[in-house]
């Protein structure tokens, strides 16, 4: 797939294929393409030309959708063309290419709020390959600014295994991220990379890793205040997790503090930080609360959380797990038919997303509300 390929094309020509009733082996002949070439195209294993997004289009009267998906993704100035040829040359990048890298991931990050993790991944797949390949060839100047970038492609893609439940790989591209992060010496970044390596930890039902990890994040120099409020909300869990109700209960206490001086502070933020904001907050403390068993407090919070998200994070598979948590505390209360809207409210979801961690955490919630 090339490195600038837009992650929903695959997405978009299966449903409009569907959508057609048309077969794959049916479809390939009116576009003259195999089936196999077809087959990858919908799976984002390889990026489409114009040409060919052209005859898709006419063939599956789309419109011009998918003529417009086959283009790069809009990014500032000569940003896509930088990472065309970067992907051509490698051993010819330079500083605006890097810079260029750090647009593309930026752009991916949004999609991700809007798409879910399945649909980013293909596309951050290709883009790591070029990463890494980039990082590998750099021995000059420049090496310092390219190992940042992998590293923080590197810690986005972990993020996207821990959203699809996809362990294996989230768990290797954490891992390559904390090589590439200690080398460049980035220790807000590492600090962050520490902490989705708890959340891993935290899915596969490790409790020790969970608090060890996130307590070695909070002691990394340089942590920008949404992280140090998200990992004390992390950690306030993990003690809930370890029977240590009080240092649980401590810890949510400086966890909202903490989460006050973020949305107060007024200084530069990392740019993987971009989506910490009052919502975010909001939906970390009412996750924490229901974790304590404080149920009507964690329904108040969550539900301010949700209804102050933006729209395109709305149905983010992330968003999804926060809709479960919110389904959870309702029935804990015995708000039965809010937590059945809940639930269906994840469900759409999953489905959009094609979440499967997200669609287990669905199930789990259905099968308590019918016991």
């Amino acid at each position: 797939m090339s490195p600038i390929a837009d992650p929903r094309f695959g997405a978009e020509l299966r449903r409009l294929r569907t959508e057609a009733r048309i077969s794959l082996r049916d479809l390939a002949q009116v576009v003259y393409q195999s089936k196999s070439q077809l087959h990858d195209l919908e799976g984002a294993r390889r990026g489409p030309s114009e040409d060919v997004a052209r005859r898709l289009d006419d063939a599956l009267h789309a419109d011009g959708q998918l003529v417009a998906l086959a283009r790069p993704p809009e990014l500032p100035g000569d940003s896509a063309d930088r990472i065309a040829f970067a992907a051509r040359h490698p051993t010819r990048t330079d500083p605006a290419t890097v810079d260029a890298l750090a647009d593309l991931l930026a752009s991916q990050r949004r999609l991700d709020d809007v798409l879910g993790a399945a649909a980013v991944m293909p596309a951050v797949r290709a883009n790591l390959d070029l990463v890494s390949h980039l990082a590998r060839e750099a021995h000059d100047d420049l090496r310092g600014r390219l190992v940042d970038q992998a590293a923080q492609w590197a810690q986005f893609a972990g993020w996207l295994g821990i959203a699809a439940g996809d362990h294996d790989w989230s768990r290797r591209w954490l891992n390559q991220a904390l090589e590439w992060t200690v080398e460049g010496g980035q220790e807000a970044l590492l600090g962050t990379v520490l902490s989705f390596r708890a959340d891993l930890a935290g899915q596969m039902g490790d409790t020790g890793t969970l608090l060890g990890m996130t307590r070695a994040a909070l002691t990394k120099p340089g942590m920008s205040p949404g992280q140090l409020a998200y990992d004390h909300y992390q950690l306030a869990r993990a003690y809930v997790l370890a029977d240590d109700r009080q240092a649980a209960l401590d810890t949510a206490v400086a966890a909202d503090e903490r989460a006050i001086a973020a949305l107060e502070h007024q200084g530069e933020m990392p740019p993987w930080d971009y989506y910490r904001d009052r919502a975010f907050f909001d939906l970390e403390a009412g996750t924490t609360r229901a974790a304590l068993g404080q149920h009507e407090q964690a329904v108040e919070l969550l539900t301010a959380g949700l209804d102050g998200l933006d729209a395109d994070s709305a149905w983010a598979d992330w968003t999804g797990t926060y809709v479960c948590h919110l389904a959870g505390a309702q029935l804990a209360v015995g708000e039965r038919d809010s937590a059945a809207q809940s639930v269906e409210r994840a469900r759409s979801i999953a489905a959009r997303n094609r979440s499967g961690r997200l669609s287990a955490l669905v199930r789990s919630l259905s099968a308590s509300m019918d016991n």
